[in-house]
């Protein structure tokens, strides 16, 4: 059985690491949710007695700073994750992602959204849009970005990156799986989300 202690442990430390990431990041969003997010940080989970399916651990153990690599590992099992796809002709889920904190979070916040995404290697989430202002930050895989008409551009982990006013925005992976971290600031709601097929 789980033990929420230590968890609760992990919790803490994994969103002190995000926060610093995101005060880091040279961006409005970043600079924005950082103190947000420390404050929603001291409420823990209700965490899953058992653990999830979704296997993580290649992601995981990619991640270069050690700190947050053994907070993620400890958490991520015990969250419930919204699996998405299937792109690219694949038979398994192929990306999923977790809103930690926000309206529809495990923690209840409407002022931001702030979760984990997760794509496999070889997958393509198409150009989509949304109200929301954006900020990735990833903490593991190199994934290629495009914005608008642009070229796709190699995003590498330790990068953070906003996508704003609803321009267009898609994700290619190769032969690395993504693994990062999110938020949105503004208009927070789902309605406006489109993808091209």
């Amino acid at each position: 059985m789980v033990q929420n202690r230590d968890l609760n442990l992990h919790w803490q430390q994994f969103i002190k690491l995000a926060c610093a990431r995101f005060a880091a990041s040279n961006t409005g969003i970043g600079i924005d949710v950082a103190p947000l997010l420390l404050a929603a940080g001291k409420i823990n989970p209700d965490w899953n007695q058992r653990p999830n399916a979704l296997s993580l651990e290649t992601s995981i153990l990619a991640i270069d700073d050690q700190q947050l690599r053994s907070s993620m590992a400890a958490i991520v099992p015990y969250l419930t994750w919204i699996e998405r796809g299937v792109f690219c002709n694949s038979q398994d889920v192929n990306r999923a992602y977790i809103e930690l904190v926000g309206p529809k979070g495990v923690l209840r916040n409407d002022q931001f959204r702030f979760g984990i995404y997760w794509q496999q290697a070889n997958t393509f989430y198409p150009k989509h849009r949304h109200d929301a202002l954006e900020l990735y930050h990833i903490v593991s895989g190199t994934a290629l970005w495009q914005i608008a008409e642009q070229p796709f551009k190699a995003r590498l982990p330790g990068t953070s990156f906003e996508h704003l006013n609803r321009i267009d925005h898609a994700a290619l992976t190769r032969d690395e799986d993504l693994l990062a971290l999110w938020a949105w600031r503004g208009d927070l709601s789902f309605d406006n989300y489109t993808m091209d097929s």
